[in-house]
């Protein structure tokens, strides 16, 4: 009777262990698939994180601007502008006036005019792959006031032609600053389109030396002979229509323009639209007629081609 009752808690005992070492087998191997699970997720998780840091190394390129000269012919590590110098002035600024660059002459704010002021232009701005731009425009050929993009703005009406100043005594002093140039005369103006700078009497940005500098000048100057003119049609054309545009708004129309090794304009593409159909199509206007572009910098080829990018921007 012992040796049955022996047996069979031997057995009872033997039991429980089988039975206990299968739920530990059984339980080890769900704990090593949730393991792997695991680590799978985090790996995928590692990845996701990899790819976003990957597509935030990109760098924005630098504008490329047009600046009074400063004493200081120093860098500035914080310099957001490439341009003919390397050049740092301790507070920026940029001229309040709207027109082809020009210095600052010596001279008072309210002296007397030069013989032969410049014709205004509208503003243009240059990035290592990006410029642009803002006008005036004229309401029509029997009209004698002059309609801007703010004119076109939704609720804006258009200014009254103000009655013009009786010129001052031609002993006045030349029209200029204090601090300007002596072999200039006239106010500064400055048609880069810079953004957080405050305005000013003068153009004075921390820039640095760029080497196709000079190539970009050319362009914009030749530019500035066609932008005008192809922007001030287009505003006439939607006054014409009645069409309006919503005010206090840059409109921006980025243009990425494939140049070949004779500086001829091989195609032009719009990498951002303006959003009014009438400034992209004179955007690439003025560069059909402005161009080509003779003797790119060699530098700048690739493949026998050149490729620039250029904004131009209207304010309403």
């Amino acid at each position: 009777m012992d040796s049955n009752s022996d047996k069979a808690k031997r057995f009872i005992l033997w039991s429980l262990i089988v039975s206990l070492f299968v739920h530990i087998s059984v339980l080890g191997f769900l704990k090593l698939n949730d393991l792997h699970d695991f680590k799978s997720v985090q790996n995928k998780k590692k990845e996701k994180r990899l790819r976003v840091v990957l597509q935030q190394r990109k760098s924005k390129p630098k504008q490329i601007v047009t600046s009074e000269k400063s004493k200081k012919k120093e860098r500035d590590p914080k310099a957001k502008f490439l341009s003919k110098d390397t050049q740092k002035f301790d507070r920026q600024t940029t001229s309040r006036n709207t027109g082809a660059f020009k210095a600052a002459g010596r001279g008072q704010k309210n002296g007397k005019k030069p013989q032969k002021p410049q014709k205004a232009v509208k503003k243009i701005t240059a990035v290592s792959k990006t410029p642009s731009k803002s006008v005036q425009q004229k309401k029509g050929r029997k009209s004698k006031k002059k309609i801007s993009f703010a004119d076109l703005a939704v609720g804006r009406q258009v200014p009254q032609a103000k009655p013009k100043k009786k010129r001052a005594a031609a002993s006045m002093a030349a029209l200029g600053l204090k601090n300007g140039q002596k072999d200039k005369t006239g106010l500064s103006a400055n048609n880069d389109f810079v953004e957080d700078v405050p305005l000013g009497d003068m153009t004075k940005l921390n820039t640095v030396e760029y080497k196709y500098y000079g190539f970009y000048h050319r362009i914009k100057q030749k530019l500035e002979q066609y932008w005008g003119n192809s922007i001030q049609q287009k505003a006439q054309r939607l006054w014409k229509t009645g069409r309006r545009i919503a005010s206090n708004e840059n409109m921006i129309t980025s243009l990425q323009i494939t140049l070949d090794d004779k500086g001829n304009i091989v195609r032009i593409n719009v990498k951002g639209s303006s959003g009014v159909q009438e400034l992209d199509e004179a955007a690439i206007e003025s560069f059909n007629k402005a161009g080509p572009f003779p003797n790119p910098p060699s530098g700048m080829m690739k493949n026998g081609l050149a490729v620039i990018e250029w904004g131009f921007v209207v304010k309403s």
